[in-house]
């Protein structure tokens, strides 16, 4: 949708989906259909980047959170052998402070985005080229670029050693 191909009930639309798995994330009692839904909000997301002329990121969006943030959370899930979330620890003491605390959020930030002067869409943008990108990603950021690899691969291997350990308790 290259130019001003963009009509807001895809973004309603969108958002909508992004909503309705956002929910399903935190609200199913299977920890496998909570990471399912996810893998389809971050679908929606990256849907949400091409609708807004940014292939690049969605692309990134699919490979870096649909691929392998995704694989690594149903490895964790599957690792660890927890099948069912107890409704105990979704409705809990927390939820009398969490759910003003997260309605407060929601309208501070609401009016911020409400009162922030945004200007029209695409008026001063600033795409830059893929050149670019890469040019700043493997020169300027090569070192936090490698060290987040790094961390998700700690995250990994720990996973995988708390998962090893209730299994050698059971």
């Amino acid at each position: 949708m290259p130019g001003g191909d963009f009509h807001p009930w895809i973004f309603f639309i969108l958002a909508f989906w992004i909503l309705v798995c956002g929910l399903g994330v935190v609200a199913f009692k299977k920890v496998m259909y909570s990471a399912v839904s996810m893998v389809f909000c971050f679908l929606g997301v990256a849907f949400a980047y091409a609708a807004l002329s940014a292939p690049l990121v969605a692309v990134v969006q699919v490979l870096v959170y649909v691929g392998a943030i995704s694989i690594v959370v149903i490895f964790a899930i599957m690792l660890t052998e927890v099948q069912e979330g107890a409704r105990d620890q979704f409705f809990n003491k927390q939820t009398v402070f969490a759910a003003p605390l997260a309605i407060a959020v929601a309208a501070v930030v609401s009016v911020v985005i409400v009162s922030a002067d945004i200007g029209r869409i695409g008026d001063t943008a600033r795409t830059p080229s893929l050149h670019q990108l890469s040019a700043l990603l493997f020169n300027r950021y090569v070192f936090p670029f490698e060290l987040i690899s790094l961390v998700l691969v700690a995250a990994m291997i720990g996973a995988i050693v708390l998962a090893r350990k209730e299994e050698e308790k059971s």
